[in-house]
């Protein structure tokens, strides 16, 4: 009986520190931070409505969203929502004729119209999106993010917590190094996010009164740790900002090959398919994880990915069109559209293969492996019954953890001890957080194994 006890002692701990509570894609579109892969804002009545909902019944939370650009991820808006239990916030992403630009309008009292002052129907929030540095982009396309920024651990009293109290108590936060409310500063452990965000987008055409709803792509456990404000640049996956990190986030949405259906035909009309990678942010900062393969010896280049395609018809019949309908895609949404000169069918699906970029795993003996490119792949369909979107069929790369070796000499490389001395003349530096047990997480493998030497 001893002995019996002792074994489930073991496995208890067991469970705890491996991957019960793993970071990972949740399959209930819950978490504590939502991609939102596309807005449309366009000139004639294209709109988007985003929905965010706290949907813990007991716990206030504070939520930072971030409007990034299709071509280059250039930041265009961000601002903090303010949500208190079972809390819905909405906004809307359109073109203003008058202004001449994209506007985030709500009338919700969940953002701020000013410092201290929240938006209502009298006064709504109506922020103009800032114009792009590359005339070629623009604010008309982009997708958008929500990071839970902390969680109030109080539970809430009897009644709604009032939106100024839940502002106060968050700009007012002692943090876990003494600091309060300080920009970047240790979230103390108390007020990590859970994992109570979910929504939904609703792009809609005024033209034709249609719409289709979009859903994000939901991370349980992405844990942001420190305090964000508005106003400043919060990056998916920056480093000691969550406890996924970048590495991990790309491991989650790395796909090996993608299936997704298409319309060809004048009676369902054409079919959109869209990829959306938001970890490229081309020209915004330095290269890191995957997109460093692209880009070697650059700074900020433009990191294109590339894929082979094998097009069906609803009679198991294929086609490999040549030249490839598949572009570079270079951007950080691309798209390519059905039409009767790329796709010979009226009706079927297509299977998009991901090429791989060659990693070199580190050790005495360095191995090969293949990484597959980070993307949030969907469909939308354009044609006389309507529109209508959905996400569907995709084959998960295998594990695309990255080592040192994949990092240039002048990029920092995160840090392990484990591969220490293989770090070469690499500086140090703080690590990703990812890291952190990387090389013994039997939940995380899939496809190949590794020895630590």
């Amino acid at each position: 009986m001893h002995r019996f006890v002792k074994v489930l002692a073991l496995l208890f701990a067991f469970m705890v520190a491996t991957p019960a509570f793993a970071m990972n894609v949740s399959p209930s579109g819950q978490g504590d931070a939502l991609i939102y892969p596309l807005y449309v804002a366009l000139d004639g009545g294209w709109a988007t409505k985003f929905t965010v909902i706290n949907t813990s019944e007991n716990y206030s939370t504070v939520a930072k969203l971030v409007v990034r650009s299709w071509k280059n991820s250039q930041e265009l808006l961000d601002f903090l929502l303010f949500l208190s239990p079972a809390d819905v916030w909405t906004g809307t992403l359109r073109y203003d004729p008058a202004r001449g630009a994209v506007v985030m309008e709500s009338t919700d009292d969940s953002c701020l119209v000013d410092v201290g002052v929240f938006a209502s129907a009298q006064n709504p929030m109506v922020k103009a999106l800032v114009p792009t540095s590359d005339a070629t982009d623009n604010g008309f396309l982009g997708y958008v993010y929500v990071i839970n920024a902390a969680t109030n651990p109080a539970l809430a009293s009897p009644g709604v917590p009032s939106k100024s109290s839940i502002f106060s108590w968050y700009y007012t936060l002692v943090l876990a190094d003494g600091s309060v409310a300080q920009n970047n500063g240790p979230l103390p452990p108390a007020a990590y996010p859970r994992n109570v965000l979910a929504g939904y987008a609703d792009v809609s055409w005024g033209g034709t009164a249609d719409s289709f709803a979009l859903k994000p792509v939901a991370l349980n456990n992405y844990q942001n740790k420190v305090w964000i404000d508005a106003g400043q640049e919060t990056w998916l996956g920056y480093t000691n900002q969550s406890s996924m990190g970048l590495l991990r986030l790309e491991d989650l949405l790395a796909k090996r090959t993608v299936r997704l259906p298409y319309y060809n035909n004048s009676e369902k009309g054409h079919t959109f398919h869209f990829f959306t990678f938001p970890t490229k942010v081309t020209g915004q900062k330095v290269k890191l994880g995957f997109w460093n393969y692209l880009s070697a010896g650059e700074v900020k280049p433009r990191a294109c990915a590339t894929a082979d395609a094998k097009v069906f018809d609803l009679t198991e019949k294929f086609s490999v069109v040549s030249p490839s309908p598949v572009p570079q895609m270079c951007s950080e949404i691309s798209w390519l559209e059905t039409l009767p000169e790329t796709i010979p069918f009226q009706e079927g699906w297509i299977r998009y293969s991901m090429r791989a970029e060659t990693g070199v795993w580190p050790g005495p003996v360095p191995s090969g492996r293949a990484l597959f490119p980070p993307v949030v792949p969907f469909v939308i369909n354009v044609g006389p019954q309507g529109l209508f979107s959905l996400q569907t069929a995709v084959d998960p790369g295998p594990f695309n953890r990255f080592s040192f070796a994949d990092f240039p000499v002048g990029v920092p490389a995160p840090v392990n001890p484990v591969y220490a001395p293989f770090n070469g003349i690499r500086t140090p530096w703080a690590a990703d957080p990812s890291w952190a047990g990387w090389d013994s997480d039997p939940g995380l493998y899939t496809g190949f194994s590794i020895t630590v030497e």
